[in-house]
C-alpha cells in the first residue's frame, strides 16, 4: 500500500475538508448504486432471490460497512470539530441513500436483521476525551476517528502503515473506491498532544 502525502503549503484544514469530501462522496456513490441496482429490478420476488442468495447477503453485509465508514467520519468529524454544510448536505443523502436501502432489504427480514443497528453505528466518542483524540497521529487516517480514547489502547483493531493509523475496514474501501493510495494528513497546527510529544522528544535529546 502506498501513502498520499498532504500538499505542501496547504492550509492543514482545507485539507481535512477536501479529505472528508472526497471520502462521503464516494461513500454515497457506493450506496447509491445499489439502490439503483435494486431498483432496476423488476419483480419484488427476483430482488428477494437476490438478497437471500449468499453473494447478496455478502454484498449487503459490505455496503452496511461502507455506511459504518459514513458514521465514523461523523463522529471523527465532531470529535475535531470540522464541519460544514457541504459535508452537512453529503451525510444526509447518505442517510437518505441508505434508509431506502433498508427499505429494499425490509423484503427480506431475514437480511434486515443482519443489517446492524443504528445505535451501534453512533462512533460519537463518550466521556472525557484525551488530547491524543484530537491528533490525526493517533486517529484513523480516513474516518479521522480513534478506536479508544486513552493511552495505547487507540490503536486497538487498527492497522499501522507507515506511520500512520487506519480501520482495516476504512482503508479496504479507500483503496478500492477512493484511491490507490492511502490518505496522510498532517496534524492541525493547534494540536497539543503532538506539541507534548514534541517537547517530550527535544527533553529527552537535552538529556543524553
Amino acid at each position: 500500500m502506498q501513502e498520499q502525502e498532504s500538499t505542501a503549503g496547504s492550509p492543514p484544514e482545507s485539507l481535512y475538508y477536501e479529505h472528508l469530501n472526497k471520502c462521503l462522496t464516494n461513500i454515497h456513490r457506493v450506496i447509491q448504486k445499489t439502490n439503483d441496482i435494486l431498483c432496476n429490478i423488476s419483480h419484488p420476488s427476483v430482488c428477494s432471490e437476490v438478497l437471500l442468495s449468499s453473494r447478496g447477503t455478502d454484498y449487503i453485509s459490505e455496503i452496511s460497512e461502507v455506511y459504518r465508514i459514513s458514521r465514523r467520519i461523523e463522529g471523527g468529524m465532531r470529535n475535531l470539530h470540522l464541519y460544514n454544510e457541504t459535508l452537512r448536505l453529503i451525510l444526509r443523502d447518505i442517510d437518505l441513500s441508505w434508509n431506502n436501502l433498508q427499505a429494499f432489504v425490509s423484503l427480506c427480514p431475514w437480511v434486515l436483521q443482519r443489517l446492524p443497528s443504528f445505535l451501534s453505528l453512533d462512533c460519537e466518542i463518550e466521556g472525557p476525551v484525551s488530547d491524543s483524540a484530537h491528533c490525526s497521529k493517533t486517529c484513523c487516517g480516513v474516518c479521522l476517528l480513534a478506536d479508544k480514547q486513552h493511552g495505547a489502547e487507540f490503536t486497538n483493531g487498527m492497522l499501522m502503515h507507515g506511520e500512520n493509523l487506519y480501520h482495516p475496514s476504512c482503508a479496504n474501501f479507500w483503496i478500492n473506491c477512493v484511491d490507490l493510495t492511502l490518505p496522510v494528513l498532517s496534524c492541525q497546527k493547534n494540536c497539543s498532544f503532538c506539541a507534548t510529544v514534541h517537547e517530550g522528544n527535544q527533553a529527552g535529546g537535552e538529556n543524553i
